[in-house]
């Protein structure tokens, strides 16, 4: 295969894959970088354009990416209308958003913007996870211990725990 170049979507979730496992963009290619901005800022946002924020949100540095997902939040404030899906992919977006700033030890003004946007999404069964893990990075940010540890309780006993673990630093 030499000189076969891999298609945009190929090293997207190549390059995807990396910074999840390593919880740092510090391999996504600058080209990568550069193409993932443009295509966010060049979409209107709608419902794949917040799953896309929500995948790629780890690929951006930290700074790109608090002011794409204020954009994604701001967007999705002003329009009155949402399926399902919208409501579970914004609220996806914050809580991998969240994950960023506690790996790249983003500020807690940076951390509050998903957790006041997910305090204001509807109570809905589908996005009920995405709002306590909300909760969880709140805890952590505001370092209240006994919060933290009663969501990590609970997640261990619902067997979720694992989604987690990778941010529980033992006391």
């Amino acid at each position: 295969m030499g000189g076969v170049q891999p298609s945009f979507n190929l090293q997207f979730r190549l390059e995807n894959a990396y910074a999840w496992i390593y919880h740092s963009n510090e391999f996504v290619s600058p080209a990568m970088k550069k193409k993932v901005k443009s295509v966010i800022l060049d979409d209107n946002w709608n419902r794949p354009a917040y799953h896309y924020l929500s995948q790629a949100v780890v690929l951006l540095d930290i700074n790109e990416s608090y002011y794409l997902v204020k954009s994604a939040f701001e967007a999705y404030k002003k329009n009155t209308e949402h399926d399902t899906f919208t409501l579970q992919f914004v609220a996806l977006i914050a809580v991998n958003y969240l994950n960023c700033c506690y790996h790249r030890k983003g500020s807690k003004e940076y951390a509050q913007l998903a957790i006041d946007f997910l305090k204001i999404l509807p109570i809905d069964p589908v996005i009920g996870f995405y709002r306590i893990i909300g909760t969880y990075y709140e805890s952590i940010f505001n370092h209240d211990d006994k919060t933290r540890n009663m969501i990590i309780e609970i997640l261990k006993k619902s067997n979720y725990y694992t989604l987690i673990q990778d941010t529980v630093e033992e006391n």
